[in-house]
């Protein structure tokens, strides 16, 4: 299913025989191991531990508890079935997204899913809303959503577009949650899912951010020294094509992006330009 490399992917982190081992294959690890410890404290009795490293908007306002800004997505509570499909969302959704934004990206993207809806509840906290959470449902649902942002036509089920399935899911927890009165867990999906949203259409260029003149200090790139105005030349727009291509054979012409379309356009006129020169 992989459509396109980032030039800023360093591939995976490590090899476990023929099975590469990517960052979001180590962190499902990391929720595996989680799993079984939170597992083992419920069977002890250990309660009072598992609800230390719980959310508690209370305690990270009142008792300066920040750690559980991140360890909230680390205790597990059964069924753990639920855990094992979200899981499987992070590792085979997760290497797409991996690979297609690179490793420092994806990084970053899962940190925001992290962080998001955790930051949002402490914030909630301020106008009276406490709020106790744990899990990471949201956070992986998350995931998914930012694969279906960048392959929206994707085939995966029957056939079914990513985006639609995705849609199809969202609909189906926001109705649960409403049907169950359980705002919180509605409040968490609503804050992965829009910063998945800002995050891939910031990647994707759809939304940018510009810092003022005087804070801009990067350097010039080499293509950059030969003028503003200046073509690429041949081999350039041969590389800019040739993934793009890729991508428009694996997955169709609409799941280009409009940085992407842009992109080609320019080495189809730089090609057609060239060759009615010669």
């Amino acid at each position: 299913m992989i459509a396109q490399r980032s030039p800023d992917n360093d591939g995976p982190l490590t090899w476990l025989g023929n099975f590469p081992v990517y960052v979001s294959t180590a962190v499902a690890g990391l929720h595996g191991v989680a799993l079984i410890l939170s597992a083992l404290a419920m069977a002890a009795g250990s309660e009072a531990l598992l609800q230390s490293l719980m959310f508690s908007s209370d305690a990270v306002v009142r008792n300066w508890s920040v750690w559980q800004l991140f360890t909230y997505a680390f205790i597990h509570t059964p069924p753990y079935w639920v855990l094992l499909f979200e899981l499987y969302l992070l590792v085979v959704f997760g290497r797409e997204i991996e690979s297609y934004l690179g490793r420092s990206a994806f990084i970053k993207l899962y940190l925001i899913l992290l962080l998001a809806p955790s930051i949002f509840l402490t914030l909630c906290d301020f106008a009276g809303w406490r709020t106790l959470y744990a899990g990471s449902s949201a956070l992986h649902f998350g995931v998914f959503v930012a694969f279906a942002l960048i392959y929206p036509t994707a085939e995966i089920l029957f056939t079914i577009q990513a985006k639609w399935i995705a849609l199809a899911l969202l609909a189906i927890n926001s109705l649960q949650c409403l049907a169950l009165s359980d705002y919180q867990s509605l409040a968490v999906l609503a804050a992965d899912c829009v910063s998945a949203c800002l995050f891939i259409g910031f990647q994707q260029g759809r939304f940018t951010f510009r810092l003022p003149e005087r804070a801009q200090k990067k350097q010039p790139s080499p293509r950059s020294v030969a003028g503003p105005n200046s073509e690429p030349a041949s081999g350039d727009a041969l590389d800019v094509i040739d993934p793009i291509l890729e991508k428009i054979s694996r997955h169709g012409i609409g799941s280009l992006t409009h940085r992407e379309r842009e992109r080609l356009e320019k080495a189809r006129a730089h090609l057609i330009a060239k060759d009615g020169g010669s």
